[in-house]
């Protein structure tokens, strides 16, 4: 079921993410937080509502990560490393790195959402975020924290494989269209992550506890669509008031 996933998401980038341009970055840029969007209120949305909630898992039996052995630079990395592919919180199972977002929300003609520039770390040989989801026009700029060589492969953009030497190199890219982008180390192959690219800000990331928030929509009724690496996507409707905090439940159970 994994391997049909992932061939799935690969087909999808390499249909949808054909253009976008690698650059060089002269200097650090902050990073929003992976939880929520990167989009301002205005006074247009002086009524919006805000979607929040909590993705949690049903199964009987509470999932720990994939853990593999490592012989690849191991006084670096360690002889053992976490896929990171699950992590359910043990006091509320809340399900992290799950992708949230919300479908065919409305916005005012001429209004573009804040882009923002997502700063994927090469740190302690893994990708750190491990998933996050931007708007169209963000950037993405991977940076090599390590002391030893990483590789930053871009599935399905040219099939782009860039050499990240140690001391702190950086390399910056623009996501220009939806869809979802792999990135992988090929010198280290446990590291992996996960980017959605969306043409709206109504989208978030869980937090360890499952948790996520997206602020500003406008009052009506949506789907919200959840994805997971592991356990895949949902749908389920949802409705947002304004001036008030909706709240909305999403519940997966174990993978078959």
């Amino acid at each position: 079921m994994m391997e049909t996933r992932c061939a799935v998401l690969v087909t999808a980038v390499v249909a949808i993410l054909g253009a976008g341009t690698w650059s060089h970055s002269p200097r650090p840029q902050a990073q929003p937080g992976a939880g929520m969007h990167p989009h301002t209120p205005s006074s247009a949305r002086a009524a919006s509502g805000i979607l929040a909630g909590r993705v949690l898992f049903a199964g009987a039996e509470i999932l720990r990560p994939t853990q593999v052995q490592n012989t690849t630079d191991p006084a670096e990395c360690g002889e053992v490393q976490s896929l990171e592919n699950v992590l359910i919180s043990r006091e509320n199972r809340g399900i992290k790195n799950v992708i949230v977002a919300l479908q065919g929300v409305p916005r005012p003609e001429g209004d573009h959402p804040h882009t923002s520039r997502l700063v994927l770390e090469n740190r302690d040989c893994r990708f750190q975020p491990h998933v996050a989801v931007l708007t169209t026009g963000s950037s993405i700029e991977a940076v090599n924290n390590d002391p030893i060589f990483h590789s930053v492969h871009l599935y399905g953009l040219r099939n782009l494989n860039l050499a990240l030497p140690p001391g702190r190199a950086r390399l910056a890219y623009t996501v220009k269209h939806p869809g979802y982008i792999i990135v992988k180390c090929d010198i280290h192959g446990w590291m992996q992550a996960f980017i959605r690219v969306v043409r709206h800000p109504f989208h978030s990331v869980t937090a360890l506890d499952g948790s996520f928030r997206i602020e500003d929509i406008p009052p009506g009724s949506y789907t919200l669509e959840t994805w997971h690496k592991l356990f895949g996507s949902q749908e389920i409707s949802v409705r947002v008031e304004p001036d008030q905090v909706s709240r909305a439940t999403i519940y997966y159970p174990a993978p078959e």
